[in-house]
């Protein structure tokens, strides 16, 4: 679900600061958006939007004072929400609020639901420069109820108020582009989170339009979210599950692989990539030298992680209807301070759970668009970086039509810096790209014609098709401009800052987003907006 938590203060801080850092929630970067007091809620005549760039970032600002705030409107509820195997429990309050953005303007969200969280007993979750965290799920798809008196819905979200505010839209949409996560929270005291330098950056989220600039339009394949599917963890919120096709691992001259259908949560709040124990062990089983090491997951007494030799050659890949994204070790083995290695590929504890998640680092070499409708299916555009997006990392990530092309772009909290495969052939291919990207400066405006397409439809299409949904068609307008989730709040807490060693993260996440609004009119010709958070959050 989405909730938006802030830690309470004693400082007189009135103003409401989700702030994001480079792993979500991202996983990794955890987003941070700044909640500043909107001192009166505007009326807005709708028109089809700009694309705002939300950059994450971590800062130094202190934590959010409820008392200090002249907007802040208590709601006498309680709420509670799940997060790393631990529950983190407020007060309910209506908030107007603000994103800062890059060109250093603000996009307001009033009326925000907000769980102002007073329970200190969170571990690191909140600290080394993560205060908050911004959810972006949609609350369409709680299957439990809240374990406080404040039932959450949609209108609670950024999305639904959104909506609520632009009668005219038809949809919400944003585009993740997100880097692989530097530091994880914990929901243990003596978790795995670190500090962080203040300033760095998790990515960016493409808020209200995707960056057409970002990924290869005609290469977007879409799932629709399955709002019936039960998931088999308990703990997890199935806001944005979907089918994928399989997976299949190579590792040296050995393979392992499954072409059943996958239950799949796509979240950054993750960091890494979470698998039913006999998958996992299918692949572990084929390394060398991998020792099962309970004690190094992210999610403690859920799942289980491997530590593995640090020069294993092993390349995982998603299968996507006809298209595949792979990465290689880069991504999948993780160094450690003591030099040993851990594989980011873990399992769940329980033989029971048969769910995956896609965390942050998967995420990280790939475009995700996001869309969700006033009415009808939530989808997930899943698209391979253009060249000239991708990040100076050696995973591969592809989305080519049967087969893997080297396209790489979880990032709420931060996340891992690798270096490029020495594959000579690969780098002319990336010069060949980045030569074409100078020429071809302009991009088409994306239009959306009659939204996400359904299971029957090609399973990837340019992206000027939008997707298909039961609304009005989207009228999109792209943004050549570039660049958390798991509640349906949002949470800040205090300080932040990183370490130079980066640790085992858990989950948490970066994201780039960005957003394709629709009306029933022609596509909107306002100028692009960027807009940013500051601080550090988590997706």
């Amino acid at each position: 679900m989405i909730v938006i938590i802030v830690i309470s203060s004693s400082r007189d801080i009135s103003t409401c600061r989700l702030r994001a850092s480079p792993m979500p929630s991202s996983t990794m970067t955890r987003l941070l958006t700044l909640c500043f007091v909107y001192a009166a809620p505007a009326v807005y005549a709708f028109t089809p939007p700009a694309t705002v760039n939300i950059p994450l970032l971590f800062d130094s600002s202190g934590r959010y004072n409820a008392a200090a705030s002249s907007t802040a409107r208590n709601l006498t509820s309680q709420d509670g929400v799940s997060i790393l195997g631990s529950s983190i429990n407020g007060s309910v309050i209506k908030e107007d609020c603000t994103m800062a953005t890059s060109n250093g303007s603000s996009w307001p969200y009033p009326n925000q639901t907000i769980v102002v969280a007073n329970d200190q007993g969170i571990g690191t979750l909140f600290g080394n420069g993560v205060s908050g965290m911004v959810g972006l799920g949609t609350n369409k798809n709680i299957q439990t109820p809240s374990s406080g008196s404040y039932s959450a819905g949609f209108n609670d979200t950024i999305f639904g108020g959104w909506l609520n505010r632009n009668p005219g839209a038809t949809n919400f949409s944003y585009g993740m582009d997100i880097h692989p996560p530097a530091i994880i929270p914990s929901a243990s005291s003596s978790g795995l989170a670190s500090n962080v330098n203040l300033g760095s950056g998790g990515g960016t989220l493409h808020w209200l339009q995707p960056d057409n600039s970002a990924y290869v339009n005609d290469q977007v394949v879409w799932r629709s979210v399955e709002s019936s599917a039960a998931s088999s963890s308990d703990s997890q919120q199935a806001d944005w599950q979907v089918m994928l096709d399989g997976w299949s691992a190579k590792i040296g001259s050995s393979s392992a692989g499954n072409s059943a259908s996958m239950l799949t949560n796509v979240d950054p709040f993750y960091p890494d990539i979470y698998m039913p124990l006999s998958q996992a062990q299918q692949i572990h089983d084929a390394i060398t030298g991998a020792v099962l090491q309970s004690s190094l997951s992210t999610i403690p007494g859920q799942s289980q992680a491997w530590t593995v030799p640090c020069n294993t050659q092993i390349s995982f890949t998603v299968n996507i209807g006809s298209q595949s994204f792979t990465v290689d070790q880069s991504i999948l083995v993780v160094p450690q301070s003591d030099g040993t290695c851990v594989s980011v590929i873990e399992a769940w504890t329980s033989t029971n759970n048969t769910q995956y998640i896609l965390g942050a680092r998967f995420i990280s070499q790939l475009y995700l668009v996001f869309n969700i409708p006033r009415d009808g299916t939530d989808q997930i555009g899943f698209a391979p970086r253009t060249q000239s997006k991708s990040r100076d990392i050696g995973a591969i990530v592809g989305g080519t039509v049967g087969g893997v092309a080297g396209v790489v772009a979880l990032g709420l909290l931060a996340f891992y810096l690798i270096r490029r495969r020495q594959d000579n052939s690969f780098f002319k291919r990336a010069a060949y790209f980045e030569e074409e990207a100078k020429v071809a400066r302009t991009v088409e405006p994306y239009v959306v014609g009659q939204g996400p397409p359904t299971p029957a439809q090609a399973s990837h299409l340019a992206f000027g098709s939008p997707p298909m949904s039961p609304s009005a068609p989207l009228l999109g307008q792209l943004d050549t401009g570039a660049a958390v989730a798991p509640p349906s709040y949002e949470e800040a807490s205090e300080s932040g800052a990183r370490s130079p060693t980066l640790p085992r993260d858990s989950k948490s996440g970066y994201l780039r987003r960005q957003t394709l609004m629709s009306t029933a009119g022609s596509p909107s010709a306002t100028p692009n907006d960027t807009s940013e958070f500051s601080g550090s959050s988590a997706i």
